[in-house]
């Protein structure tokens, strides 16, 4: 009877674990192909900013192109490149434009993104947490 009941309890702990589905797991990389027609909404963060902290959506069209919208600001077409573990946007982004975007942390639901993170100045250290919107 207590293999029985074992046998159980392990078959209910193996369909348990494999059944588990975490969105929000981190991955290794985040890929063009995974932005690809995907929309994201956020904060920007950043106290050399002339708004420290404002609104911003993206929307990634295909793997090369996309919009942002920044709070108060027009809607605005962006281009960008990815390399490894940084994302670097086009000079007509506003404030995504210039050094590359370090991909601190990403998942299928959410990304964060800093941009000099090393400056020993921190007033310019920016950050950006993006939420996938469905």
């Amino acid at each position: 009877m207590k293999e029985l009941f074992g046998m159980l309890i392990l078959f209910l702990c193996t369909f348990s674990f494999i059944s588990c589905n975490d969105d929000n797991e981190q991955t290794n990389e985040l890929t063009p192909k995974a932005l690809y027609q995907t929309s994201w909404r956020g904060t920007g963060h950043c106290k050399a900013w002339t708004v420290q902290s404002m609104g911003i959506g993206i929307q990634f069209i295909d793997i090369q192109k996309g919009k942002v919208n920044w709070e108060g600001y027009d809607e605005i077409d962006i281009t960008y490149t990815m390399e490894e573990k940084y994302i670097t946007f086009n000079s007509d982004a506003l404030y995504l434009a210039g050094a590359p975007w370090v991909i601190k942390y990403y998942t299928k639901n959410h990304i964060t993104l800093i941009q000099n993170e090393s400056s020993p100045d921190k007033e310019k250290i920016a950050t950006i947490e993006l939420e996938k919107i469905d």
